[in-house]
């Protein structure tokens, strides 16, 4: 039997946000969750989940733009809706690269998550605003410090983590 991820932590972000964590691995795969707050306020909630290649397979974020879901489908697209003070926003059919990763700006996780277990990386990525908005990168300019550790958790200032279960 795999000897499974399973951890969770907090620190601050390049910037000077909190950001809280955890990830749970199985079989299926793996479910990153994160909260970034900035003083009292919540900038974003994240739920990001990979598939047991570790590829994206299903993302919930909130942020005070509103609520995304989003997913890929077998035929290479991908699906979900935004659900803003304006209505919903439907996402349909938009080309998806199984290899490509989800980057939420200012997301640690995120930066965490685009690394498989075998180590390949992403090759490109679907841009998530905290306004909602999607736009697809080749790259994505890297925070200059360090993002994960050996494990590929999150590398955050004053940062600790903990296992899940004792």
């Amino acid at each position: 039997m795999a000897e499974w991820l399973r951890r969770a932590g907090h620190g601050r972000d390049a910037i000077g946000a909190l950001v809280t964590w955890s990830v749970a691995e199985g079989r299926r795969g793996r479910r990153w969750r994160e909260v970034v707050a900035e003083g009292e306020a919540v900038r974003s909630s994240l739920l990001l989940e990979l598939d047991a290649d570790g590829r994206f397979s299903h993302l919930e974020l909130s942020t005070a733009a509103g609520l995304l879901t989003l997913h890929p489908e077998a035929d290479g697209t991908l699906h979900g809706n935004a659900v803003t003070a304006d209505g919903i926003r439907h996402v349909e059919g938009l080309a998806w690269d199984r290899d490509r990763a989800i980057w939420v700006r200012g997301s640690a996780i995120c930066l965490a998550a685009e690394r498989r277990r075998d180590g390949v990386r992403a090759t490109s990525w679907l841009t998530i605003d905290l306004d909602l908005g999607l736009e697809t990168v080749d790259r994505v300019a890297r925070p200059t410090w360090q993002v994960v550790d050996a494990e590929g958790l999150p590398v955050l200032v004053d940062g600790e983590s903990w296992p899940l279960e004792e």
